[in-house]
């Protein structure tokens, strides 16, 4: 009896460490980061409606299934539930926008972005109530990780990739600006800037030396890429999320140790591109390819080299007791700190740093064309230029449209048609910038809910980490130096419309304020904690978060079957197969009925088929349910001067004219 009882607990406890070793919310909180940040970023940056739909409905169905079968939710807590309910209130504040938006469809589609968003923070925030923040913080390094890596090589070993279709809309002159595979440069600056805290995060935390000594090695290569971008606001993005993870961090000797490794490496990439012009052309000629070849086998050496010094970084950290000088208190570092800004403080003044600051405000301020555009061949060149390339207009063009409804705003998703029609310069689709579009479009409320967001994010930081273990503290301050690189990313690209890089933020959001250390536990510990993950959560708590799964699917499901049978049509029509393109913009419009664009489509379909008269009766409808969007008015316009009809044909294009003065399509100037 005695040595079966003992057998019997011998058995028990290796199951139980065998459960401790495979976490399954771990790696659920791995998975998650990984999975949904990679596939974004690897689909253009999850900027298309159908991409981002797909995956935030795949997300919910997660959430609703969790809830029915009483997993979900998880203990949220206050903090978790504050962050859910924000972003909760700012996506009920895009939905009942729609009843005074200048377009009832492109605000249906911000309902269904941010629909998308709360699912990713939702299941992020559950799953860090059950496990720790360093899961969710290295999933997301590696997935950015994984990303800057696909990118740099994208432009040193062209021919592994497919053709670059961006380029071909925008022209070789952007070939410079690194932006595979999100598509856009300054996006991949600012997602490849949030990646460079966790990858300090990592280096500093990671619980094998193999671990850290990767992910010191991916931050030359991060370096890389961002000057690869050309991009000031991401070089910004990257100062900023380092000094923020450094005023947060414990452990700041071994974070400005692994800093300076990684610094010296980058130095040495950033050296030897800037010596390569072909590889900097981005232009796939057989000197660029040779070129990039070598450029491969140094970016091997050199991160091989760090990753080797971090390993002695780490340890030098394990095996050696740090002297109390090199261990400075909390008070010690703030005085010490204080000191520093004051002496900055007064020699910048002595130095001329205000009148400086003028100087390169003016040059901000300054209309395009007037002062040099800022379009050097590198980085460094464009750093030397403060103008913001008319972002300056785009900022007061949105205040000036918050102005005319302070509370409302005009409508989530039209800042495009109001600067048509009040703009300075050609076509702009966003105000580049978050804040500011977010007043203009959703007003004070609207402001007041995504801005009160991100400030509780920050808030929630500094809470923590004052009490939080010196582990967690690396992983929070990882965490909200991404998070700072976004906000400063935010305020001057339209970085929260690429949604690889908006979840990446929600899932650090999760982590700030609901990740937890992974105690060490014995097997009377482990049985209590697991008891109580078993435990069945409340009805009310599970029915309120499967209602809410259900309402964001349906948020989500309706813009993007739209835009599926919109996509159809066009393909379609293109093929000259007119009659199924027909039945799928009839399609669309019973789907969405609010939409201009289905009837748009129908309206251009027919036109193609010659029933110009249907044609114009459908052009007429969109233009009813967009009356400020001037395409709809001049496709109009066309079908009208075909049909015979001038009188109507001149109305229709004296109206688009007005509702876009500068468009050299309509003979504007």
């Amino acid at each position: 009896m005695e040595l079966t009882a003992s057998h019997g607990t011998g058995a028990l406890t290796r199951t139980r460490r065998l459960t401790t070793r495979l976490d399954p919310p771990a790696i659920a909180a791995w998975t998650l980061a990984f999975s949904v940040v990679s596939y974004l970023a690897l689909s253009n940056g999850g900027y298309d409606t159908i991409v981002r739909s797909q995956v935030g409905i795949a997300v919910w169905w997660i959430v609703l299934l969790g809830a029915l079968a009483g997993v979900l939710p998880a203990r949220f807590g206050v903090a978790g539930w504050t962050a859910v309910g924000l972003l909760a209130g700012f996506a009920l504040w895009t939905g009942v926008a729609t009843g005074w938006s200048e377009s009832a469809e492109r605000s249906t589609i911000e309902l269904g972005r941010v629909a998308a968003y709360l699912g990713a923070l939702v299941l992020a925030v559950a799953l860090q109530g059950r496990t720790a923040a360093r899961h969710t913080i290295n999933g997301l390094a590696c997935a950015i990780g994984l990303v800057t890596l696909l990118a740099v090589l994208s432009r040193l070993h062209p021919q592994w990739f497919p053709d670059n279709d961006h380029l071909e809309f925008l022209g070789e002159g952007s070939a410079r600006k690194l932006s595979y595979p999100l598509n856009y440069w300054n996006a991949l600056a600012a997602f490849t800037a949030i990646g460079v805290p966790l990858l300090l995060g990592v280096a500093l935390a990671a619980r094998t030396l193999l671990g850290q000594a990767l992910a010191a090695a991916a931050l030359p290569l991060s370096a890389l890429c961002i000057y690869l971008t050309i991009s000031r606001g991401g070089s910004l993005a990257l100062v900023v999320g380092i000094v923020v993870f450094l005023v947060f961090v414990p452990r700041r000797l071994d974070a400005l140790g692994t800093l300076l490794v990684a610094g010296i490496g980058s130095a040495i990439l950033v050296s030897a591109a800037s010596q390569r012009e072909t590889v900097q052309d981005g232009l796939p000629t057989a000197t660029a390819i040779s070129q990039g070849n070598e450029l491969i086998w140094l970016v091997a050496i050199v991160c091989g080299g760090v990753a080797l010094l971090q390993v002695a970084i780490g340890l030098a950290a394990r095996h050696l007791e740090r002297p109390a000088l090199l261990a400075p208190g909390r008070r010690a570092v703030l005085a010490s700190t204080l000191v520093a800004v004051v002496v900055a403080g007064v020699v910048g003044v002595a130095a001329g740093a205000p009148g400086w600051m003028d100087d390169r405000w003016q040059e901000f301020k300054a209309p395009a064309g007037t002062i040099a555009s800022g379009a050097g061949t590198d980085v460094f060149s464009r750093l030397s230029v403060a103008n913001s390339n008319s972002r300056y207009e785009y900022w007061q063009s949105a205040l000036e449209a918050n102005a005319t409804d302070r509370l409302k705003g005009i409508g989530p998703g039209t800042f495009e048609f109001w600067w048509a029609r009040n703009g300075t310069t050609g076509f702009v689709r966003d105000a580049h910038t978050l804040y500011f579009e977010t007043l203009a479009e959703t007003g004070i409320v609207g402001l007041a809910l995504l801005g009160g967001l991100l400030a509780f994010l920050v808030a929630a930081a500094i809470a923590r980490s004052r009490r939080a273990s010196p582990v967690l503290r690396i992983w929070i301050a990882a965490a909200v130096g991404g998070l700072a690189a976004f906000m400063t990313a935010a305020a001057f690209e339209w970085v929260w419309e690429m949604a690889a890089i908006a979840c990446a933020v929600l899932l650090l959001a999760a982590a700030i304020v609901c990740g937890r250390d992974e105690p060490a536990m014995g097997a009377d510990e482990l049985a209590v904690d697991e008891s109580a993950a078993a435990t069945p959560r409340p009805l009310l708590a599970r029915g309120a978060i499967a209602l809410l799964a259900i309402a964001a699917m349906g948020a989500i499901a309706v813009p993007m079957a739209g835009a599926l049978a919109t996509r159809d049509s066009q393909s379609a029509a293109a093929d000259g197969r007119l009659a199924p393109a027909l039945e799928d913009s009839l399609t669309a419009e019973r789907l969405q009925p609010y939409a201009a664009t289905p009837r748009l489509q129908r309206a251009l379909v027919l036109e193609q088929a010659g029933s110009l008269t249907v044609a114009a009766a459908a052009a007429k409808l969109a233009t009813a349910d967009e009356p400020t969007n001037w395409r709809t008015w001049f496709v109009l316009a066309r079908i009208e001067a075909r049909s015979g009809e001038a009188v109507a044909a001149v109305d229709a294009l004296r109206r688009a004219r007005e509702l876009n003065p500068r468009s050299p399509l309509l003979g504007g100037p």
